[in-house]
């Protein structure tokens, strides 16, 4: 189970989740680390880097790296989903309501 808390919530009878409701799968703890290491970042970028062409280099160079990263990892997420087998509907009702459909569409 990941970090982020999962909330359930009893409305008329039917449980809820609300992690389903949260923007990221990220609990608040995380959130709050990850905007304060970009703040710290940012001000270290904005103002010794500018100065120092070195530091200037390698901070240019580590957002680059992250870009990267994102990229790729989407792109890696995509074709996996494209070259992984699903396993075939072992219902046999959805499999002869899906074929009586596409007969009908004929």
């Amino acid at each position: 189970m990941s970090a982020a808390k999962v909330y359930n919530v009893e409305s008329h009878g039917i449980k809820q989740n609300l992690a389903a409701y949260r923007a990221v799968p990220l609990s608040t703890r995380q959130i709050v680390a990850a905007i304060v290491a970009l703040s710290i970042f940012s001000f270290l970028y904005l103002g010794f880097a500018q100065k120092h062409a070195l530091l200037f280099y390698i901070m240019t160079g580590l957002i680059a790296v992250y870009i990267l990263f994102v990229y790729t990892s989407g792109i890696a997420a995509v074709l996996y989903m494209v070259v992984r087998e699903y396993p075939e509907d072992c219902d046999e009702k959805s499999s002869v309501d899906s074929r009586e459909f596409e007969e009908s569409k004929i």
